[in-house]
């Protein structure tokens, strides 16, 4: 049985695509369980409308984000594998079957796959992993940022092992892969089977630019990795080259951070870099890179082909 998990917090308009796409799955041996993080909107009345009983629902006793939903749903799960959707997301009916043939096939502990990324305001479509190859993925590639939860597919053990840090607010699909990786196998399928809808009010959105997160939550990255950080060094490049961005976008001076990390790659790109801070131009820099890109999220799951 596969077990996917659902956290969901006031997605009444969205939540019913969501669960549908996972019980209309060609593979059947499933439960899906919603668990709702203190909804105070009428997705209870729609989760509980699906007649299936496959479906769990679970409500927590008030909002405690992502990661306690996340984690709360692990804690449930009773299946030998588990997924993670979200709630205004929307899946290929052969995601999970296409995920457990090749995770079973090469012999991994984790899988995933692409996703195209439709942002609903303008109509734009964008795809992640653009130039990723199938294949297992190195901890040099997972430490750029390539994982996203609806993406994961695993064995149960590998959850029930490494839950996800409640401390962390964002990126912490990336935080817990950091930890994964030390243990488990990672394999990427070049597929898309994931739809992800940008909306408005969707955590991608609103985390764009929320900058004084970004530099918040990757300075508690390096604090909670030092040990780690000393003795890998593309942690440590991967960790301070985030750190970078975030502190520049949050007008804090990076110069020391851009020397340390052109110290250890002596690359161009990071002359470059280097430069650019000690001339005051990495901020525009940056916003032209998101501008080209047409958001910050494509910038962070395109450079793991870089």
């Amino acid at each position: 049985m596969i077990s996917v998990i659902i956290p969901t917090y006031n997605r009444v308009e969205t939540i019913k695509r969501s669960i549908r796409s996972v019980l209309n799955q060609t593979y059947s041996d499933l439960e899906c369980i919603v668990v709702d993080d203190g909804s105070t909107d009428n997705t209870a009345d729609i989760v509980q409308s699906i007649n299936d009983d496959r479906l769990r629902y679970y409500k927590l006793d008030h909002n405690s984000g992502a990661c306690v939903a996340r984690n709360k749903g692990i804690e449930l799960a009773v299946g030998e594998y588990i997924a993670f959707q979200d709630s205004d997301d929307e899946w290929d009916s052969d995601k999970l079957r296409c995920q457990l043939q090749k995770l079973n096939m090469v012999d991994a502990d984790v899988c995933i796959c692409r996703k195209r990324v439709i942002n609903e305001k303008t109509g734009a479509t964008m795809f992640s992993h653009k130039g990723m190859d199938e294949g297992f993925i190195s901890k040099k590639t997972l430490y750029k940022g390539t994982l996203s939860t609806q993406l994961l597919f695993a064995k149960s053990e590998v959850f029930k092992n490494i839950c996800f840090d409640e401390k962390v607010k964002k990126f912490q699909d990336y935080e817990w892969g950091i930890r994964a990786c030390e243990l488990y196998t990672f394999y990427f399928i070049p597929d898309v089977l994931v739809t992800q809808f940008l909306q408005s009010d969707s955590i991608t959105v609103r985390g764009w630019d929320d900058h004084e997160v970004d530099k918040d939550t990757f300075n508690y990255f390096i604090e909670k990795y030092e040990n780690r950080y000393k003795k890998d060094k593309d942690l440590k490049i991967a960790l301070l080259r985030h750190k970078i961005r975030s502190d520049t976008t949050s007008n804090v001076n990076s110069v020391d951070s851009c020397k340390e990390v052109f110290d250890l790659t002596l690359s161009a790109r990071d002359l470059v870099i280097l430069i650019a801070a000690k001339l005051g131009l990495l901020k525009l820099l940056y916003a032209t890179k998101r501008r080209i890109d047409n958001s910050y999220w494509c910038c962070v799951f395109d450079c793991a082909s870089k």
